[in-house]
């Protein structure tokens, strides 16, 4: 009886643990102005977009993207089906998201910044490779 009593509160303490740690931060993204094209990857093919309206929905969309308590630690994603977003600057270099399905969900990940909950309508939007 004792060794189930402390199986059971050690499982609270780790559940408790495990709630209570904090979300990631806000996803940080390149300002639209900044951007002068986005480099979509899906399923072994790539597309650029350069309009700026397409870029500013994006970002508009990703930006609604909400923290989630998973950690990023790694520099890509080890996902099945998964969609490269590369943010070309303008004053040079890249910054690179994934987004990703996942039980049932769909999620950003920012390499070591933290993973977002995102909507399909995201998804939809980076694996459309059509020109």
């Amino acid at each position: 009886m004792k060794r189930t009593l402390w199986t059971i509160l050690l499982a609270a303490l780790l559940l408790f643990a495990a709630a209570c740690s904090p979300k990631a931060g806000p996803l940080t993204l390149p300002a639209a102005d900044d951007v002068s094209a986005v480099r979509l990857e899906y399923g072994g093919e790539s597309v650029t977009r350069t309009g700026p309206g397409w870029i500013g929905l994006l970002l508009e969309d990703m930006a609604a993207a909400e923290p989630t308590r998973k950690a990023s630690v790694q520099d890509i994603p080890d996902k099945e089906d998964m969609a490269a977003v590369h943010f070309v600057l303008a004053g040079g270099g890249e910054r690179t998201c994934f987004v990703y399905p996942e039980e049932g969900g769909w999620y950003i990940e920012s390499p070591y910044e933290g993973v977002y909950e995102t909507d399909q309508l995201l998804w939809v939007m980076v694996t459309d490779l059509s020109e």
